[in-house]
């Protein structure tokens, strides 16, 4: 795929950034909102910025994520996509260009989290939080969006059979990285709602 090809299949992917419908507050008791962000930045091609928990975590100690956490007040969840990039990573929103968001979900851990996708300025400085962040790293959307980098999991949940998607990346640091859960199925959700079908 190009460049141009993966653009045009994220944006393909992506509901507006208006949210207009009140998809994004919660629906069960107890349940709390989160937002998180899926950054893109162009390098030789585009790339996806991930971060990795420390194991020090008192919560998904060492997990693959994106930038995010909950949302704070009164603010949306896009102010909060934005709030915790800069706080974990050190990119501020001036240098973010939202493209959109994917649909709302019931996360396992009880929150409902809203995940939108902006493009970083290849400019920006990253500079990871020690106390939240142990690595940032990239992965290129090509290897994310190739339906063959995806290893199906089954897991029971509640009595229930689901498949998540494990992408296993050994990146040209030598480090062999395994995305998976939320994060995993996030990435997945852009995969099936903007390439599946042009693959």
């Amino acid at each position: 795929m190009t460049s141009e090809q993966i653009l045009e299949g994220v944006k393909r992917a992506l509901l507006p950034l208006e949210i207009s419908d009140g998809t994004d507050q919660i629906k069960r008791a107890g349940q709390r909102r989160a937002a998180v962000l899926m950054p893109l930045v162009m390098r030789e091609n585009w790339q996806v910025i991930l971060t990795q928990r420390p194991e020090t975590m008192p919560s998904h100690p060492g997990q693959i994520s994106f930038p995010g956490g909950k949302v704070e007040g009164e603010e949306t969840a896009r102010a909060a996509a934005l709030r915790e990039t800069e706080e974990e990573i050190g990119v501020k929103h001036g240098s973010i260009e939202l493209l959109g968001r994917l649909p709302s979900f019931n996360a396992v851990s009880e929150y409902r989290v809203t995940p939108f996708v902006g493009i970083v300025s290849p400019e920006a400085h990253i500079i990871a939080d020690p106390v939240e962040v142990a690595d940032v790293f990239e992965t290129p959307m090509s290897f994310l969006m190739n339906r063959e980098n995806h290893v199906p999991r089954e897991i029971s949940f509640n009595g229930e059979s689901h498949r998540l998607w494990d992408m296993p990346y050994q990146g040209p640091d030598g480090i062999h990285r395994n995305i998976w859960g939320m994060t995993a199925m996030m990435i997945y959700r852009v995969f099936q709602r903007g390439f599946e079908n042009e693959a």
